[in-house]
């Protein structure tokens, strides 16, 4: 009976506040209070104090006037690229009415506009006023095309064919959730403008009582989390210290502080450990942003963030009709986390996200990052029935491959046949608009073992002169995904030419991209480039583990019909992980409505469920036995 009582009340509490919004009169008059706050990109100061509004004195849920946004949007984009003028601009304008004020981009037609008299936020294209300026639309393959010499550079887009998004409305009104014209200002939420704003390329707006602070979501974790896991999971430490790091009571603080100091006592290597860790503290973002006082959040702040996060969701959780959600607000009264939500507690709240992305979601890439500030401690974590199997799956690969090491090798060849092995998408950061110079580094004999590097190195290796290799296989059985630019160019060395394709399950916008790839690192893009076309028998071998881009590479070979799959399905995971945080503080990543997909006869298709093999190999020491794997190839033909 209590927790019927309790969701009747969240129920009505919802009801409640779009019921009185949207009974307001225009002249209701609000007692309006505007701070200013020093206003930080990480931890550099932009030496600017960016003005908030504070309504009827609720303290802790800051609103934003338009203008001040704007002015924050051009700052930013210009703080990001370095320059002062990097093609971005945004416009605002009010209508004759008063009642709407339009923000328009750089290129015609891309308006985000604010109805204050019914409440409503509406986009006419969400992708396109949220694209970086001069970026092609919907275009994920992020390489550069050309180095800083303006010399071709490791990928050609030879084509990009898109669907604009569809007219999108967000009704804020039908949320409970307030826009203010008043005084001549026009004010919105803070959170609510930057989910819609900077959450698509993964930046959170943090207010903490003290700054305004905009930081990289993904780089917002708490190195308490790394220092819990490192000293559970050293296996070095004395047994009698492990089971009172397990028993201790009292906050995370202390906790931290006992740890620390129990460390400091031990031999080495664990008192550099601790100098280490304290050093990561002080150079940390979220440990700056979260030594804020601690506090419960007020009822305005709480109601206003339960309904903020539905409608966040209800736009952007890329998988909601797979988990057949209608709506966030339904979902959230028919599970336990709508309690949790609706408790002025931010511990509990913060709880609620994190069961909701790793119990609920359970999707492999929704998952809790970090806690608010207001919290004085984590949450304790807790998994989903599909993420508990992964780890299972896990163990059992691992097991199964440490029997051959040569299966773990980047590069291997069995008589004719080459495997070919990296555990993840990834390329080097470097000088190149964000990317190494592969040129230069195979030039010095210095190419790095990533993805990248593995490729161009074995494709030196297959193609030699007098090569004996008639098969191909690439291992993805443990790739669970990384950097999608990587997994355009494998494809391109297997295909030739690459196709790519996604769909924004938000708008409806889709994109389909082309490119080819410079392997061989001639500046050229050409046959010598690829496997394909050298009568080769090209194989992938799958696994369950092998997981987003490592689910979708499987996916493209299967629509193109020239590589063959073997092994098992792979493990799904179609939407890229996106990125976003809590109107209270905490962030969280989940499956973004960014979903790769395969088309086919010219329409797009999910990849979720995974890629079914052409053969299944049941018998994971059969994966890695690279001998009795060669005679199943050679038994194929």
């Amino acid at each position: 009976m209590k927790r019927l009582l309790a969701v009747l009340l969240i129920f009505s509490l919802l009801l409640g506040c779009a019921v009185a919004e949207s009974a307001a009169q225009p002249e209701t008059t609000h007692q309006i209070e505007m701070k200013s706050f020093p206003l930080y990109l990480a931890k550099v100061d932009l030496q600017v104090d960016f003005p908030l509004y504070f309504v009827d004195g609720a303290e802790d849920l800051p609103f934003v006037e338009l203008n001040d946004w704007k002015d924050m949007l051009l700052r930013l984009k210009r703080a990001e690229t370095g320059e002062s003028d990097n093609g971005y601009q945004l416009t605002v304008q009010v209508d004759e009415t008063g009642n709407t004020v339009s923000f328009t981009r750089e290129s015609a037609g891309n308006t985000m506009a604010f109805d204050f008299s019914q409440g409503t936020i509406s986009f006419r294209d969400y992708v396109g006023f949220n694209l970086e300026a001069g970026a092609a639309y919907m275009d994920f393959s992020a390489f550069p095309d050309t180095d800083n010499n303006g010399q071709p550079f490791l990928i050609s887009r030879t084509g990009l064919r898109h669907l604009y998004g569809d007219y999108t409305v967000l009704n804020l009104k039908e949320y409970g959730i307030p826009m203010i014209a008043q005084d001549g200002k026009y004010l919105v939420p803070l959170q609510t403008l930057s989910a819609f704003n900077l959450s698509n390329g993964g930046l959170g707006m943090y207010f903490n009582g003290q700054v305004l602070l905009v930081n990289k979501i993904q780089a917002m974790v708490n190195p308490r989390t790394g220092l819990l896991q490192t000293v559970l999971q050293s296996g070095s430490l004395p047994n009698e210290l492990v089971a009172q790091i397990r028993a201790f009571e009292g906050t995370d603080a202390e906790k931290e502080a006992f740890i620390l100091e129990e460390l400091s006592k031990l031999s080495d290597p664990w008192p550099a450990y601790v100098e280490q860790y304290r050093q990561q503290v002080e150079e940390s973002v979220y440990a700056w942003y979260n030594s804020a006082p601690k506090a419960m959040r007020s009822q305005a702040l709480t109601d206003y963030a339960y309904n903020e996060l539905c409608l966040e969701l209800n736009c952007f959780y890329g998988l909601k009709d797979a988990h057949n959600i209608k709506d966030f607000r339904t979902f959230m009264q028919q599970s336990d986390i709508g309690l949790n939500l609706a408790d002025p507690d931010p511990e509990k709240a913060d709880k609620a996200v994190l069961d909701l992305t790793q119990v609920w979601f359970d999707d492999g890439h929704s998952q809790f990052v970090s806690s608010s500030w207001m919290s004085e401690n984590d949450p304790e974590y807790d998994y989903g029935y599909s993420l508990l199997g992964q780890i299972g799956l896990i163990s059992a690969i691992t097991s199964a491959r440490a029997g051959h090491p040569e299966a773990a090798l980047p590069y291997y060849e069995v008589g004719d046949t080459a495997y070919v092995t990296f555990d993840s998408f990834a390329f080097t950061p470097g000088e190149v608009k964000g990317v190494a110079d592969y040129y230069a580094l195979a030039e010095s004999d210095a190419l790095p073992n990533d993805t990248l590097g593995i490729i161009m190195q074995a494709h030196k290796q297959i193609t030699r002169e007098n090569s004996p290799i008639k098969n191909v296989v690439l291992d993805l059985s443990a790739n669970g995904g990384g950097a999608v630019p990587t997994a355009y160019f494998t494809l391109a060395w297997f295909l030739g030419e690459a196709s790519f394709a996604v769909h924004n399950t938000f708008t409806g916008a889709e994109a389909t991209s082309k490119i080819k790839a410079d392997v061989n690192l001639d500046r050229q893009f050409d046959e010598n480039d690829t496997l394909a076309g050298r009568g080769l028998h090209l194989f992938c071998l799958t696994s369950p583990k092998s997981f987003s881009c490592g689910n979708q590479v499987p996916w493209a070979f299967k629509a193109d019909g020239s590589v063959i799959l073997i092994g098992k399905v792979s493990g799904g995971g179609s939407c890229m992980v996106g990125f976003n945080t809590t109107a209270w503080g905490t962030s969280y990543q989940y499956s973004s409505p960014n979903q790769l997909s395969f088309v086919k006869n010219g329409a797009y298709y999910d990849l979720d469920r995974g890629a079914d093999p052409d053969f299944v190999i049941m018998d994971y020491e059969n994966f890695y036995d690279r001998e009795a794997l060669t005679e199943f190839i050679h038994s194929l033909f």
